[in-house]
């Protein structure tokens, strides 16, 4: 659920990105709104996504507790280093963040 969501913000922002791209050469006034809602947008997704992180975290740790199985999977196939989930989750909603400051601030 959690690669779908994200998904959809992140064609969201490549629309806008795509639109920002567009206009920018005609009209840096519309380029500027773009860009400015496209900000508000990557913290709903940032949010949205810690919501949903926090969500999946307590359900795994509830299942891993009533199911031993379940727990020894885990156990067995995690590696070591960052997870994947909170590099998508925090990683890439900040760095859309930083590409709309910055085309705040340069367009």
């Amino acid at each position: 659920m959690i690669y779908e969501r994200g998904n959809l913000f992140l064609v969201a922002q490549s629309l806008l990105v795509v639109a920002y791209s567009t206009v920018l050469t005609t009209d840096q006034t519309a380029a500027r709104v773009i860009a400015a809602f496209g900000l508000p947008l990557t913290f709903v997704w940032l949010y949205a996504g810690h919501r949903h992180l926090r969500y999946s975290t307590a359900v795994q740790a509830r299942t891993a507790e009533k199911l031993p199985d379940y727990a020894a999977t885990r156990e067995a196939t995690r590696q070591a280093g960052v997870r994947a989930t909170p590099v998508i989750v925090y990683a890439l909603p900040s760095l859309a963040s930083i590409m709309w400051v910055v085309l705040l601030v340069i367009g």
